[in-house]
């Protein structure tokens, strides 16, 4: 297996990282440097309002809108499947329990008004507000503590049962509380004792510290904010099958420095800060790459393509054999490309991170032994993917489903917006998209041009945001380069257009 590479790109919009392997972009994440993002954050909230009929509680964590907290999220792991009788919540006064044999509702768990310890699961998406659980978890690189659960387990992509044996014995030999939990994650494979104790207690005194700041402070508070993108990734994919991990912004470049020298310091020796005149992305082909993002069509290497297609209710992706035809049978000809599309589709799901409902429409065979090596394929593809996800067999149809989770908001719905000329029946880039774009031209056009006035063309839209919201990052970038930048309005031009004269 190719060895890995990651870059990461800042600047003063966005963060972008795109993980590589063999030149070719397998994954592209983004963070706008204005929008706010919640997924494991945990907050001191207050239940606002118990829904009976939903089984859930509204909670207060001082956000615009109320949390939502189903009472499958508020009960320990070990009472979410079984019959239990029900001690009273913490805080929750007199709270009649049921009777033995039922399951307690979620008005007998909580009070309107309790204050209770929540963690973001799941991001606000359109008009609903985030999804909370109680079961909180710190994840580290090779650990993830839950201080609410007594269960220890071994990622299930570790296969080796002889690998997981060693695993279990040395859990047995960590000193941390009986009564929290921690799941050894996939990349605990090989690694040893001293490795787990040192995240065990960076871990632990993570913990130590939420619980004071949520005895001193009171509810809604923010108690602990997860790591920004930079961060995140170095902690779940930076490890020893990166080649290089290579930075373009030295600020960024000392922080993970700083954090790899206190959780793998034996990873530093890949870490590189870009230096060169030439743009990071611009030099590694990602810009042209990650433009396949937006492109309904994926081309196959045998000559079939990938139709994907969004619609309210999931994802549909249809197979094509296109120009490729063999010299034997049909079914030669849709089982290879069916084998060329199960890597492809596998490696769309995790660039533009589809998640919900994915329904593939692969090409009829008349084999089951076939249907059941490209199921083979589709599952070994997907192994790389971090997010949970479920691969369910081919339906008498042809079908294949998949469900995968969604956690934060998709590259998409980052990137555009509805298009104003068909009515919402499509949808283009941003204006804030173009606009970060069109600076980005900006810039590496001076790079290669030397020039004391540039005229930069513009859709009217683009030209609004440039002179108001980006006006400072223009000015940026006249005292960069000794430059007058004027920016000019053409009606004539796309929304994505732009002419420098």
């Amino acid at each position: 297996m190719a060895q890995r590479t990651i870059l990461v790109s800042t600047d003063e919009f966005e963060k972008r990282v795109a993980v590589l392997s063999a030149g070719k972009l397998q994954e592209y994440f983004l963070e706008r440097s204005l929008a706010s993002h919640l997924a494991g954050n945990i907050y001191k909230g207050k239940v606002a309002q118990i829904v009976k009929a939903m089984e859930a509680a509204f909670v207060d964590i001082g956000l615009p809108k109320n949390g939502f907290l189903h009472v499958q999220e508020f009960l320990p792991e070990s009472l979410k499947t079984e019959e239990y009788s029900l001690e009273p919540a913490e805080g929750a006064g007199e709270t009649p329990a049921p009777d033995p044999g039922r399951r307690a509702t979620i008005d007998q768990l909580l009070n309107r008004g309790q204050e209770v310890v929540v963690q973001v699961v799941k991001e606000p998406f359109g008009t609903k507000g985030c999804r909370l659980t109680t079961q909180i978890s710190l994840p580290g690189r090779f650990l993830v503590l839950m201080p609410y659960s007594r269960n220890v387990g071994i990622s299930k992509r570790i296969t080796n049962e002889k690998e997981r044996q060693r695993l279990k014995d040395v859990l047995r030999e960590i000193n941390f509380p009986k009564d929290m939990g921690c799941i050894l994650r996939t990349q605990a494979e090989g690694r040893g004792k001293r490795e787990f104790e040192r995240e065990m207690g960076y871990l632990l005194r993570l913990w130590r510290n939420i619980k004071t700041k949520a005895s001193r402070h009171a509810a809604p508070c923010l108690l602990h904010e997860e790591y920004d993108l930079v961060l995140r990734v170095t902690r779940d994919s930076f490890g020893d099958d990166v080649e290089q991990l290579i930075l373009d912004n030295k600020d960024d470049f000392h922080r993970v420095n700083g954090f790899i020298q206190t959780l793998a310091p034996h990873l530093r020796r890949n870490l590189r800060m870009h230096k060169e005149r030439m743009q990071l992305f611009e030099k590694y082909d990602v810009d042209r790459q990650s433009a396949e993002i937006f492109q309904k069509q994926v081309q196959l290497k045998r000559g079939g393509y990938i139709v994907i297609e969004r619609t309210e209710a999931l994802i549909s992706i249809d197979i094509n054999s296109g120009r490729f035809v063999t010299g034997g049978r049909l079914e030669e000809t849709a089982f290879l490309t069916n084998m060329d599309a199960a890597e492809e589709v596998a490696r769309q799901i995790l660039l533009r991170d589809l998640a919900g409902i994915i329904v593939i429409d692969f090409i009829d065979m008349e084999k089951s032994s076939n249907q059941r090596r490209v199921l083979q394929a589709l599952s070994q593809a997907m192994e790389k993917d971090k997010a949970r996800s479920t691969i369910y067999q081919f339906s008498p149809l042809g079908l294949v489903q998949i469900a995968r989770q969604r956690v934060r908001k998709s590259i998409e719905s980052v990137l555009l917006q509805e298009c104003s000329h068909c009515t919402g029946r499509g949808k283009v880039k941003s204006v804030q998209t173009v606009a970060i774009e069109v600076m980005r031209k900006i810039r590496l056009f001076l790079l290669t041009n030397k020039k004391r006035y540039l005229e930069v063309n513009v859709h009217p839209e683009i030209a609004m945001r440039l002179l108001n919201e980006d006006r400072a990052a223009i000015t940026s970038l006249e005292k960069r380069f000794w430059i007058k930048i004027a920016v000019l309005t053409d009606e004539h031009l796309g929304l994505e257009e732009v002419r420098f004269i």
